[in-house]
């Protein structure tokens, strides 16, 4: 297992991104493997003391996201009757100032096909701890471009469910997350790729360049395959329609 800190869920996502990028080594040693310009890496654990994700971060700058793409991750994953359901379980358990519960959160699947990477929240008060836990569960995530929106996702659960002056930490079980090169380098908005990148570089590390490399020309604008020309457009900055984490709500 794959055990890992971190202050924030947005920096947990920075974390494992590039991770996944720089570390095929201790990757391939936890049973995980390289394909092509693919990782794959299993069994993950995080502790994070924040459910976070800066409000000024961007999804439409970084990946090409429109509102579409907020309101479909909802309709799939979150049932509202549900998450009432819990939340008045959480709200009288918080009023009678209970020291322990652990009250389970099932996400929803609605579109079937396979999209069923988010599987439970587990809402937990410990006797040792202020303030409450989010233990999160996911069958799979693709990092780069899912993980920090499943993240918000959570985040804005909790804060319906706690209210905003509440934080809460996150601990996250994942048996299996993956990177590809193609989508991994809209990272580079985000941050330069070489700047964290080993200075003797993997099979991965170089696959990603080259991909980077080959986007950043002008005639990748001519690929016809409508996923790698997403991250194209985001390289040279095209179509970027903005879409703030902070507008993203229940």
């Amino acid at each position: 297992m794959i055990r890992s800190r971190h202050a924030t869920t947005q920096e947990a996502w920075e974390w494992l991104n590039e991770f996944l990028a720089t570390g095929e080594e201790r990757i391939k040693k936890n049973g995980g493997v390289r394909s092509g310009a693919q990782i794959i890496s299993y069994d993950h654990f995080m502790e994070i003391n924040k459910a976070w994700v800066d409000p000024e971060f961007d999804f439409g700058f970084m990946f090409g996201y429109k509102p579409q793409k907020w309101s479909i991750l909802k309709s799939n994953y979150v049932d509202m009757n549900m998450v009432d359901l819990v939340k008045s379980e959480v709200l009288e358990r918080e009023v009678k100032k209970t020291a322990n519960y652990n009250l389970a959160f099932k996400f929803s699947n609605t579109h079937g096909s396979g999209h069923g990477c988010l599987i439970s929240c587990v809402f937990q008060r410990r006797h040792t701890h202020d303030n409450p836990v989010v233990i999160i569960n996911i069958r799979s995530s693709e990092v780069t471009k899912r993980l920090l929106m499943d993240f918000l996702l959570v985040q804005r659960i909790t804060e319906y469910i706690y209210g905003d002056n509440i934080s809460a930490s996150i601990k996250l079980f994942s048996g299996n997350v993956y990177l590809s090169a193609e989508n991994f380098v809209m990272y580079h908005n985000h941050k330069p790729l070489e700047s964290f990148m080993n200075s003797d570089h993997s099979i991965m590390e170089k696959r990603v360049l080259d991909v980077l490399h080959k986007f950043q020309q002008p005639e990748a604008m001519n690929i016809k395959y409508k996923v790698h020309l997403r991250a194209v457009k985001r390289i040279h900055k095209i179509d970027t329609p903005s879409l703030k984490a902070k507008d993203l709500l229940l």
